[in-house]
């Protein structure tokens, strides 16, 4: 992911080289891809740059360090970041520490309630529970949500309509505005892609006010050692025909697919009212996809721009499970296209 918005004079620590076909395809859509290279090959003072921030740099190597990951750990945790959202959130929420102690609250809890995971990514590490009839649901906790303690929240997934993410720079302490996503999120609420551009962001004179007070509040909280990306992920719902709104149902210190998104547009450089999107697609379940192909159809047929910016498969040829899709298309069209592309890659 990092391939698509590094420069010329960049390295890209990889487990795996990128195929030469993928490489000549950044370059082709106006990337600069950075060189790749694996452990041992660098040597030399370099500034590191990660998708977390955990690690430090010797001698050709990734080292962990454990103030970087106890800060990361710190800052990432949904329980930590239940203190940061303190008086910001309308939706009760609570931590979970023992199995007993999730019985009891299923007991008295008004349902339905989301379990979350402590460390988790894009909806992937939840359990919704509906009604009582879902107590079959436990025996997921230590698996999905790899153990206690978690986060148990009230669940408005069939009230939830709009989804977005603000992108910040943080520095000392200080965090720096610099835009909002609409997420594209699915019926039990997994993240499936994200976009920019077109007109103002729909709700977002209503969502920035209570997001601004958010990170005025959380001044001092987080420590000065964190330097670089922070996403601050909510959601609009309804209760009882009004408009709520979720300010922040997670916060992402690190490189989201968001400012991934951001970083691609700034290279690529569109006309202001030009959509521009990421998809996180799935390898189809039956069957195979010739990749190249398929985007070379759908912008013929779609008239529109698109980017892979992760392989589809390793060099052996064996699939990933999720490809990243970049398109570029207009306000108008950005429905059907989204669908269109979701169509002709899962099926």
């Amino acid at each position: 992911m990092f391939f698509p918005i590094t420069r010329p004079e960049d390295f890209v620590l990889v487990e795996e080289l990128p195929s030469d076909e993928l490489y000549s395809h950044w370059k082709e859509v106006r990337l600069t891809p950075g060189t790749p290279v694996q452990e041992g090959d660098l040597l030399g003072e370099v500034t590191l740059v990660e998708w977390g921030c955990r690690n430090e740099w010797y001698e050709g190597k990734l080292l962990e360090d454990p103030i970087r990951t106890e800060t990361s750990r710190y800052l990432n945790s949904k329980i930590t970041q239940l203190d940061f959202r303190k008086h910001h959130s309308p939706l009760p929420a609570k931590v979970i520490s023992s199995e007993e102690h999730l019985f009891a609250e299923l007991e008295e809890a008004k349902l339905p309630i989301v379990l979350k995971s402590e460390f988790g990514l894009a909806g992937r590490n939840h359990i919704i529970f509906k009604s009582r009839s879902d107590s079959w649901k436990m025996s997921q906790v230590n698996k999905k949500l790899f153990g206690f303690p978690i986060l148990a929240e009230s669940w408005v997934g069939d009230e939830r309509f709009f989804d977005f993410s603000t992108l910040w720079d943080v520095r000392d302490g200080e965090f720096v505005y610099l835009t909002s996503t609409a997420m594209l999120i699915d019926k039990d609420g997994v993240f499936r892609g994200i976009r920019i551009g077109g007109s103002e962001l729909p709700y977002a004179k209503s969502f920035l006010p209570p997001v601004m007070d958010l990170v005025r509040d959380t001044k001092g909280l987080v420590p000065k050692e964190y330097s670089g990306p922070c996403a601050i992920d909510g959601f609009l719902y309804r209760e009882e025909g009004r408009i709520k709104i979720q300010p922040v149902s997670e916060f992402n210190f690190r490189y989201s697919i968001g400012r991934i998104l951001w970083e691609v547009r700034k290279k690529r450089n569109p006309k202001l009212e030009v959509v521009t999107g990421i998809l996180i697609l799935p390898y189809p379940k039956q069957g195979s996809l010739d990749e190249w192909k398929t985007i070379e159809r759908l912008e013929k047929e779609l008239d529109i721009q698109l980017i892979l910016l992760t392989p589809v498969r390793d060099l052996s040829g064996k699939p990933y499970q999720n490809t990243v899709l970049y398109f570029e298309t207009t306000e108008e069209k950005e429905p059907s296209v989204v669908e269109s592309i979701w169509q002709s890659w899962t099926d």
